[in-house]
């Protein structure tokens, strides 16, 4: 299911930031990375985006090429009750990290709600990817393990959440963190991003990642303390305000200006 290919240039702040796109591609059947030429065009990759790639051949269009999930990393972490909107003081204490399976990610696509499925809520949110292994950074120096961003949402099916110990099926079923196709970087150090969800058309959360109650740059001091970061790692950064149960029908998407945007249907 198709939901757009366009590229978006980045808003962010009111500053001047330039933004460089990456996407996960299949081209003849075979995996590459590439990089964003223009809104028509992208240039395929030797390799991962951080690793200081080659070009290989000449830009392609964008139909000659199949999106996919762009992820290559070992772990997709998360974190709840980063947001006052949405919990007030009970996440402040530290970051509140779970683990989401590589399994539920996905690009936009439809989600079949299946018998057990009766309390299915969307969580917009902003994404993290780690450009690099990180162990034990401090603050101060885990921005430089950020190499990107995406907009995410981490579905989650709360019957199932209050009734397991662990979150292994609520957060992490199959489709259950749809992703944006790109991997967007910037010049400066990271802007404040707005993160917006619709159902149907209407707004239903929206609010600046400056409102997060830990950081980016907290985040990712926390995880490594407990298990190394490696390149390709995601970080969902935890959702706003108020979330609602989906239905057959719906759509739902999750976009933040700047980075992109990923739309689920309900079947």
């Amino acid at each position: 299911m198709s939901f757009g290919l366009a590229l978006l240039s980045s808003k962010a702040n009111a500053a001047e930031t330039s933004s460089t796109q990456f996407a996960r591609v299949n081209y003849q059947n075979q995996l590459y990375w590439a990089q964003s030429v223009d809104s028509s065009q992208l240039q395929l990759l030797s390799d991962a985006p951080w690793m200081t790639p080659t070009n290989v051949a000449d830009p392609l269009p964008l139909d000659e090429v199949e999106f996919e999930v762009p992820f290559t990393g070992t772990n997709v972490f998360a974190i709840g009750l980063n947001y006052r909107s949405h919990a007030g003081d009970s996440g402040a204490a530290k970051p509140e990290v779970f683990f989401k399976s590589p399994a539920s990610l996905s690009l936009s696509d439809t989600l079949a709600l299946s018998e057990d499925m009766k309390n299915l809520h969307f969580e917009g949110e902003m994404v993290l990817v780690i450009g690099k292994q990180c162990d034990a950074v401090s603050i101060e120096m885990a921005p430089e393990c950020i190499f990107g961003y995406l907009a995410g949402n981490d579905l989650t099916e709360r019957s199932w959440q209050s009734r397991d110990l662990q979150w292994w099926r609520a957060k992490g079923a199959k489709g259950f963190a749809p992703i944006s196709q790109w991997v967007t970087t910037f010049s400066t150090s990271e802007p404040k991003f707005n993160v917006t969800t619709k159902l149907n058309g209407q707004i239903v959360q929206q609010e600046s990642s400056s409102n997060m109650i830990h950081s980016s740059a907290a985040i990712v001091s926390f995880i490594s303390q407990y298990i190394p970061l490696q390149a390709g790692d995601l970080i969902f950064t935890g959702t706003p305000g108020r979330t609602r149960a989906l239905r057959a029908s719906d759509q739902v998407s999750v976009e933040i200006e700047g980075i992109g945007i990923v739309t689920t249907l309900i079947e």
